[in-house]
């Protein structure tokens, strides 16, 4: 077995392989778990899609792995856990990318008081034309 990264407790063999593609991709790569098992299955032929849909949801819940769900997307995508940032989604090409941002603290804590609610996690996603298609 593998040992995660930055801590004693080990992943089995397969996650850890799931976990090593998304890592080797690096920032900016957003993979579809039907990327993950191509990949996979490339280095490990024996490797099944369902055996890397339970991995994703295994390191996403570890916090090793961040999933990003957008509206119109046909599925999640999955990338390396990163310092927080925004993406953006042509909606015409449907490219997704990284953008450097993140919600203020002050804004989240004024949403709370606000809601009432405990805010544990925020995401942004802004959609509009890449550059490519506005030159288009």
């Amino acid at each position: 077995m593998g040992a995660r990264q930055g801590s004693s407790e080990r992943l089995p063999d397969n996650y850890q392989l799931i976990y090593d593609v998304i890592r080797e991709a690096g920032a900016g790569v957003h993979l579809t778990t039907n990327d993950l098992y191509l990949r996979a299955s490339s280095r490990r032929p024996g490797i099944g899609i369902s055996t890397v849909y339970r991995g994703v949801q295994r390191l996403r819940d570890l916090g090793l792995i961040d999933e990003i769900l957008l509206p119109g997307a046909d599925s999640a995508v999955y990338e390396p856990t990163a310092s927080p940032h925004a993406h953006f989604r042509c909606t015409k090409c449907g490219s997704l990318s990284d953008v450097a941002y993140e919600l203020p603290q002050r804004t989240i804590t004024e949403l709370s008081k606000r809601t009432g609610a405990h805010i544990s996690e925020a995401t942004v996603t802004l959609h509009g034309l890449c550059q490519g298609c506005c030159a288009a």
